[in-house]
């Protein structure tokens, strides 16, 4: 009965990694680590990072942040700081690990004990979208198109950085939510745990110190903006 940790958009802040796999680690019943992407961008620890995704990860998708830094996501579609950070990310990161971004898959099928399982960064309709909506009506008619077109049991999605899990029909939709930087307004780090059999999934919320990241932003004259979202968790 394989018991997989979802994990997406670390965004190379390392303190937030370190607390989520230590906490899997801990609970002892995970037989996989996936994560949906976004490995890097906005915080300064990408090798770091990368390092423990590529050791402790099954399987590792290319998130938008990711193909930025590698050239295969135009600078226009970020935000200044965004790009900032992916700019500087390009100037830091060691050249072994851009060539592992470059080999990172943008949508992928797995099947476990029985159930198959979509996995994408965004959206099965453009790998970098939001799967996301203002209200349940919404969300339906997005999920039926979805799995329409996935044609699968689960589907996994990162991206937006806020935690969804949801049942449309028989099937399951999970968004992990953030590792590095949450954005619904609660600080932390966040992963889920998918049971495959009896299914099940548990959205988990962890507290950590936070503010080491943040001295080495002020050390590095990186944008405070970036820092300041960590307390707000937004």
């Amino acid at each position: 009965m394989p018991r997989i940790a979802v994990i997406s958009d670390i965004h190379s802040n390392i303190f937030a990694l370190e607390a989520v796999l230590k906490d899997i680690q801990r609970k002892k019943i995970i037989d996989e680590i996936i994560c949906l992407g976004d490995v890097v961008g906005y915080y300064p620890f990408p090798n770091e990072c990368i390092e423990l995704i590529r050791e402790q990860c099954s399987i590792t998708m290319l998130g938008n942040h990711d193909a930025g830094v590698i050239g295969d996501e135009p600078s226009f579609y970020f935000n200044p700081t965004a790009y900032e950070m992916i700019a500087w990310t390009q100037e830091n990161i060691k050249q072994e690990h851009l060539k592992w971004i470059t080999s990172l898959p943008r949508r992928r099928t797995i099947e476990r004990n029985g159930k198959t399982i979509y996995l994408v960064h965004g959206s099965p309709f453009k790998v970098f979208d939001y799967m996301d909506s203002s209200s349940d009506k919404q969300l339906k008619a997005m999920l039926s198109e979805a799995f329409e077109k996935t044609e699968t049991d689960i589907l996994m999605v990162g991206h937006t950085h806020v935690p969804v899990k949801t049942k449309f029909k028989n099937k399951h939709f999970l968004n992990p939510g953030s590792v590095g930087q949450p954005r619904n307004g609660t600080p932390g780090a966040y992963y889920s745990i998918v049971n495959t059999n009896p299914f099940n999934i548990s959205m988990i919320h962890l507290k950590y110190d936070f503010s080491p990241l943040q001295e080495k932003m002020k050390e590095l004259e990186l944008p405070k903006s970036l820092s300041d979202r960590l307390n707000r968790g937004h």
